[in-house]
């Protein structure tokens, strides 16, 4: 794994209706009302562009951001045309809070994207400002992690995670939901949530960290992730992957043979900008699908 480069002393502050990420290699970080967001990902090695996708949107009023990590079967031109069509399901849905049919659309639309022949994990996440509520659907993707401002441990999130409201999806179809993208198209898609504080994180990442393999050939897996991270001391959250990193390989792990990549959310405790005319005018604009910005991650 080639060495990791130093992250981006200044976050990238979000327009109004701007898609931001990619799937190259990346040591960077944004920002959005209520939110700093670190984001490290490592391609497979002598891959351009990597099977994972990151994408951070922020809505024309500030109030609503979402993330979206996923995990796409394959590497390389696909990938990187598959993200652009992820960037167009982001712009429509930029101004809504309710994610569950963001997931559905791009679940139906992804044989016609692939051909087929890929399916992804997908974690998206929404922060919701006025309420501080992060709202979560899970397509097949590993848990995301927690960590408390009053807390040392991390614990991964899910719908049994105290404190976690349940919002519940339309009846299921065919008594299925939250496949990964592209296995079945009818799969139906729910979302939970839970309460964001100031000083609160959230680690969000793909399945190689967890499948970082010990000398006795058992997988790190989810609740090791957790442990490992309670034992890494840092001074900012761009730390903790390249942290991370250097610990397994400390203890004797063997680095999963895929793409790596890891999102930090920190709570920052900032409020949401007032509404003014300027975010009137891109209300309008949003309406009739002008005024999106795209924003690709420089390798």
């Amino acid at each position: 794994m080639s060495t990791p480069a130093q992250p981006s002393t200044e976050p990238h502050a979000l327009k109004c209706l701007e898609v931001w990420g990619g799937s190259s290699n990346a040591d960077h970080a944004a920002s959005v009302p209520g939110l700093d967001i670190s984001v490290s990902s490592r391609p497979l090695a002598g891959s351009e562009a990597g099977g994972d996708i990151y994408l951070i949107s922020s809505c024309s009023s500030g109030w609503i951001s979402r993330i979206l990590l996923a995990d796409v079967s394959g590497h390389g031109n696909a990938v990187s045309d598959l993200a652009h069509q992820l960037r167009k399901a982001m712009h429509k849905s930029i101004n809504t809070v309710d994610q569950s049919k963001l997931a559905r659309t791009l679940n139906k639309s992804f044989d016609t994207i692939s051909s087929g022949s890929q399916f992804a994990t997908a974690l998206l996440m929404t922060y919701f400002a006025p309420s501080g509520h992060l709202i979560f659907v899970n397509a097949g993707h590993p848990p995301p992690l927690l960590k408390r401002a009053n807390t040392t441990q991390w614990i991964p999130l899910d719908q049994n995670t105290q404190g976690v409201l349940r919002i519940p999806t339309n009846d299921l179809k065919i008594g299925i939901k939250n496949l990964p993208l592209g296995v079945i198209n009818s799969t139906e898609y729910e979302q939970i949530a839970i309460k964001f504080e100031p000083g609160d994180l959230i680690c969000a990442y793909t399945d190689a960290y967890t499948e970082a393999q010990s000398v006795n050939g058992s997988l790190l897996g989810t609740d090791g992730l957790a442990n490992l991270l309670n034992s890494i001391a840092h001074e900012s959250t761009t730390q903790i992957p390249h942290l991370l990193l250097e610990e397994l390989t400390n203890r004797g792990f063997s680095h999963a043979d895929d793409d790596h990549t890891m999102l930090m959310l920190h709570h920052n405790g900032t409020g949401t900008n007032k509404v003014g005319p300027a975010t009137l005018a891109n209300l309008i604009k949003n309406s009739f699908g002008f005024g999106h910005t795209d924003t690709v991650v420089a390798s």
